[in-house]
This record gives structure tokens, C-alpha cells and sequence, in this order.
């Protein structure tokens, strides 16, 4: 259950760092004296679930993998999941949304080239990946520099995701989510929020120009302590009752991300132009909607095996029909996994 939650977690943080976006798609302009409440949502959302959703990218990849192999399907079956994936990103964008599909499908068949190489490289690139892009984009933003050559610049994006997706791949498999897992859940949250508080004030005392950027480049270590975090109160029953009912969010993240895109571009159209919005009532639009699609997810979720999407997915990845409804041809025990 922890990565449906944590999941759930990432999608809901993905709609906070998305919604200033749609906002300005619908003609909103911000009102300066919101600019220190926007700063704090940088500073807690901004980088940090673009790096949590990542992480849980390459995570499910590998469980992925690990179903193709338990089946004996080939990997004709993975690509033409990715390629599903892009073909959604495609129509993420045509709706109006901030899309990160399209590069998630593209990254996901460097990601499997990763797969064959040794461990060690595996995570080195992921440590790499993650970090050595924002520091040269970091350092070229505070410098004098007029900045770095913007195909330069493209490609260090996409190895900051690919080493992000590799890290959640590694993770996965050295078993982070597993109840005995050997690995240093506890030290490794203590030893990046130690350095995730630092970094806050560095960033809260750079100035509100300089917010952006610094919450933005310096989020791997923040989002590492998120899911670490996570998975520790996940541990403890009266956290894990307090954040489970995230885990249907999470179950049907596809769905869901693409219903923020279809909500936010005709909905807020609607509240923008009947006056100003307020940071405030911007967050509660925002709190609203996860509200509501989480409880959706669960009412869906009791019928239903898959959400809408998950189920158009499963049925192109392995290009045959699968029944939808929760109690058809399989026990609904754990409805909504694939």
C-alpha cells in the first residue's frame, strides 16, 4: 500500500506546483502581495513531486519489468506501454496541461538500457543524473553567466528525470518498500532532512527572486526525505489510517492526472474571469479537487478493478481485453492494481 500512497501523495503535490500554470492559461495575474505564500508553496512543493512522481516512475518500471519476466512476455510488451504513455502525453498537452508523459515514455527506454548495465552503474548514474544538472543550472543562475546553450540546457532536464526514475529503479529493487527492507529508510531520512533544512533557509533568505530556481534545483534531497519520510509513518498505524485514503488516489494516478488537466482548463476559466483569485482560494481550489478526486477514486474503485485510463493501458500493453469490473473473472482483493 505505501507506494499507492506515496503516489497519491506526488499526484496531489503535482496539482500544488501545476496550478499557477493553468491559473495564467485562464488569464489570471497573480497579486503581488501573495508573493510570499507562493514562495512557501515553492519552497514545500516546487521540485520536490516532480522528483517523488520520478522516483516512483522508476519504481513501477521495475516492478513492471518484473511482472514481463515472471509471465515470460517479451519486451515488445514494455514498448508498447511507453508508447501508450507518449500517446497520452499527447493528448495531456492537446487539453491544455503541463505535460511530463511524452518525456517519461521517451526516458523510459534509456531507463531499460540502464537495466542491463551493472548496479553500480545504474546508480551512479541515478546519484549523477540527479544531482549534476541543477548544480551547472544552479551555478549558471547565481553566477554572471548569460546562461548555458539552450540544447545544453534541454539535456540536462532530461538526465536530471532519467537519473531521478534510475534512483527509484535501484530503490525498488534493493526492496525500499518492503516491510524488512535492509536498506537505511530511517538514516537516510535524518541525513537529508538535516540537509533539507539548511537548504530551506537558504532559500528563504535569497530573496524572492532567487525562490524559484533555488527551491527548484535543490529538490532531490528534500523529495528523498518526502518518500523516506512516508514510508516511516506509513509504519505507524495511526499515520498509515490518517494517509491511507490517499492510497485510491494513487491506484488511479493516470486517470487522475489527466482529470487535474480536464478540471483545471474548465473550471478555472470560469472562476478567474468572475473576479480575482486569491493565493488562498487558489489553494483551496486546489485542496478541493484532490479532495474530490480522491473520494471519486474510491467510490470507483469499489466497482472497478483498474481506473478508466489504468484499464485502457493494461488492455494496450498487453493487447488484449481485460474485464474492468471488480468482480469479473478474478478476485477484486486488490482492486485497482494492474
Amino acid at each position: 500500500m505505501s507506494i499507492d500512497v506515496i503516489r497519491g501523495v506526488a499526484i496531489a503535490g503535482i496539482l500544488l506546483i501545476n496550478i499557477t500554470y493553468f491559473l495564467r492559461q485562464a488569464g489570471w495575474a497573480a497579486d503581488p502581495g501573495d508573493a510570499v505564500l507562493w514562495n512557501f508553496v515553492d519552497l514545500a512543493a516546487l521540485g520536490k513531486f516532480h522528483f517523488v512522481f520520478a522516483f516512483l516512475f522508476g519504481t513501477g518500471v521495475f516492478l513492471f519489468l518484473s511482472r514481463l519476466r515472471a509471465k515470460g512476455r517479451s519486451l515488445w510488451t514494455y514498448s508498447r506501454r511507453m508508447i501508450i504513455l507518449i500517446l497520452a502525453g499527447v493528448l495531456n498537452s492537446a487539453l491544455g496541461g503541463i505535460d511530463v508523459l511524452m518525456s517519461y515514455g521517451a526516458l523510459a527506454f534509456l531507463l531499460l538500457l540502464l537495466t542491463f548495465l551493472p548496479r553500480s552503474v545504474l546508480v551512479t548514474a541515478g546519484v549523477v543524473g540527479s544531482l549534476v544538472p541543477d548544480f551547472l543550472q544552479l551555478a549558471t543562475k547565481l553566477g554572471a553567466d548569460a546562461g548555458l546553450p539552450p540544447l545544453l540546457t534541454v539535456s540536462l532536464e532530461f538526465a536530471r528525470t532519467l537519473g531521478h526514475m534510475s534512483l527509484g529503479f535501484w530503490a525498488a529493487e534493493r526492496g525500499l518498500f518492503d516491510v524488512g527492507t535492509r536498506l537505511p529508510v530511517k538514516n537516510t531520512f535524518f541525513v537529508t532532512a538535516a540537509l533539507t533544512a539548511p537548504i530551506w533557509v537558504w532559500t528563504l533568505l535569497a530573496g524572492t527572486e532567487l525562490t524559484h530556481d533555488i527551491s527548484f534545483r535543490t529538490a532531490a534531497i528534500p523529495g528523498l526525505m518526502y518518500v523516506t519520510g512516508l514510508i516511516l509513518a506509513l509504519r505507524h498505524p495511526r499515520a498509515e489510517r490518517v494517509l491511507s485514503s490517499l492510497r485510491f488516489y494513487g491506484r488511479m494516478a493516470f486517470s487522475n492526472y489527466l482529470g487535474q488537466t480536464v478540471v483545471c482548463t474548465t473550471v478555472l476559466p470560469l472562476l478567474v474571469t468572475s473576479g480575482r483569485l486569491s493565493a488562498v482560494a487558489a489553494l483551496g481550489f486546489c485542496l478541493a479537487v484532490i479532495v474530490l478526486q480522491s473520494a471519486c477514486s474510491a467510490l470507483w474503485l469499489r466497482w472497478f478493478r483498474q481506473g478508466p485510463l489504468e484499464w485502457a493501458w493494461r488492455c494496450g500493453t498487453y493487447w488484449e481485453f481485460t474485464p474492468l469490473l471488480a468482480g469479473s473473472s478474478r478476485s477484486a482483493r486488490n482492486p485497482g492494481r494492474p
